[in-house]
C-alpha cells in the first residue's frame, strides 16, 4: 500500500515524458535514415542511437521510481510498542432506583451520564475507567485512554445495570482504590456522582482505606434537598406509580450533601453540588493537573516503510544517465 497515494498522479507526467521521448526518438532516427543510407551515416556519426536510447530511458525510469518513493510504499508488518504518559481516573455512577427521580430533568441518571460525557471530553492525557454501583459495584469499562469506548459503556448504563437494590457508597470506593493501589497518589483520582444516600456497606472503613492509599475522591451531588418521589415503570416503559415503602408510603429521595462532603474532605478531594455548579470547570482543572505516569505500553502491528527501495533504484538509474558514455560527432 501507499501512504501518499495522491502522489502517484505524478506518474502521468512521467508517462507523458516517455511518450514524447519515444516519438521524438523514432522521428529523429527515421529522419537520419531518410537523409543518408544506414551504411553512410554510421561512418559520418559516432553517436550510437542505442546508447542514446538507454541513457534517456534511464532518466525517465529514475523519475518513475522517484515518484514511487514520494508515494511512500509500505509492506511487511513490524511490531511497534507505544507508551504514553497519563493519569488514572476512575469515575463511578450511581445507578440505584433513586436516580430515576426527576428533580433534575429529565432524571438524575440521564443528567449524570451527560455530566460524565462532558467531563471526559475536557480531560487531557488521562486513562479513565467506569464503575456502576447500587447495592454492589461493578466495572463497566476498565481504565482506558479510548474515550469513545468509555462513552459507549457510559451510554449503556441504566438502573437495571446492577442487579442489587439499595445504595452502597462504600462499594465503588473499595473497588476503585483496589485498582489504583499501585498508582502514585498525585497521579490518580476517583470521581463519584450520586445523590449521596447510602444505606449499605461500611462507609467509614472505605473512607479510611482511601485515605491510607492516598486516593483523592471527588464527589458530585445530584438531586435536591427538597427531594423527589421515585417513579416506577411497566414493561413497556410507561409510568406506573411512585415507589412506596413497606408501609405503603411514597418514598422521597433527597440529596445528602453532608455525606458527600465528608467523603471528599477526608480524602483530600472536593465536593460539587450539581445544582450550584453546572460546568464543573474547577473539577476539570484539578483532574487535568494530576501528575502523568508512564502507562503500560501497547503493542500493535504496523506496515514497514519501504520508500528507500524505489529511491535507491532511482539513484542507480540517475548514475547510469549521468555517466553512461555517449560518443560525439566526428570532427
Amino acid at each position: 500500500m501507499f501512504e501518499n497515494i495522491n502522489n502517484l498522479l505524478l506518474l502521468t507526467g512521467v508517462f507523458a515524458v516517455l511518450a514524447v521521448f519515444i516519438i521524438s526518438f523514432g522521428l529523429s532516427k527515421k529522419s537520419v535514415e531518410n537523409f543518408v543510407s544506414s551504411s553512410l551515416w554510421k561512418t559520418l556519426l559516432t553517436a550510437d542511437f542505442l546508447k542514446i536510447f538507454i541513457k534517456n530511458i534511464s532518466f525517465i525510469l529514475a523519475l518513475f521510481f522517484i515518484v514511487i518513493a514520494l508515494a511512500r510504499p509500505k509492506w511487511g508488518l513490524k511490531q511497534v510498542e507505544a507508551k504514553s504518559l497519563s493519569s488514572d481516573i476512575v469515575v463511578a455512577i450511581d445507578v440505584s432506583k433513586s436516580m430515576l427521580a426527576q428533580d433534575l430533568k429529565p432524571d438524575r441518571i440521564t443528567r449524570a451520564k451527560i455530566v460524565f460525557k462532558d467531563l471526559t471530553e475536557k480531560l487531557k492525557g488521562q486513562r479513565i475507567g467506569l464503575i456502576a454501583f447500587a447495592g454492589e459495584a461493578y466495572w463497566q469499562c476498565p481504565l482506558t485512554s479510548d474515550i469513545k469506548a468509555f462513552e459507549m459503556f457510559l451510554s449503556m448504563l441504566d438502573t437495571d445495570t446492577v442487579p442489587f437494590y439499595g445504595t452502597n457508597l462504600a462499594a465503588p470506593i473499595n473497588l476503585a482504590c483496589e485498582s489504583l493501589v499501585k498508582v502514585p497518589s498525585a497521579a490518580k483520582a476517583v470521581v463519584i456522582i450520586t445523590d449521596g444516600e447510602s444505606f449499605d456497606g461500611d462507609l467509614k472503613a472505605s473512607i479510611n482505606a482511601a485515605r491510607e492509599s492516598q486516593t483523592k475522591i471527588f464527589c458530585i451531588g445530584i438531586g435536591t434537598q427538597k427531594g423527589e418521589p421515585i417513579p416506577t415503570y411497566d414493561g413497556s416503559g410507561q409510568f406506573k406509580e411512585y415507589l412506596k415503602d413497606e408501609k405503603g408510603k411514597t418514598v422521597v429521595t433527597k440529596l445528602d450533601s453532608a455525606t458527600l462532603e465528608s467523603i471528599a474532605s477526608a480524602t483530600g478531594g472536593r465536593y460539587y453540588n450539581l445544582n450550584q455548579n453546572l460546568s464543573l470547570n474547577d473539577l476539570v482543572s484539578r483532574l487535568n493537573n494530576l501528575d502523568k505516569i508512564e502507562g503500560t505500553g501497547s503493542i500493535f502491528n504496523n506496515l514497514e516503510d519501504r520508500f528507500y527501495i524505489p529511491l535507491a533504484i532511482a539513484l542507480i538509474f540517475l548514475l547510469i544517465y549521468l555517466f553512461f558514455p555517449e560518443k560525439e560527432l566526428k570532427s
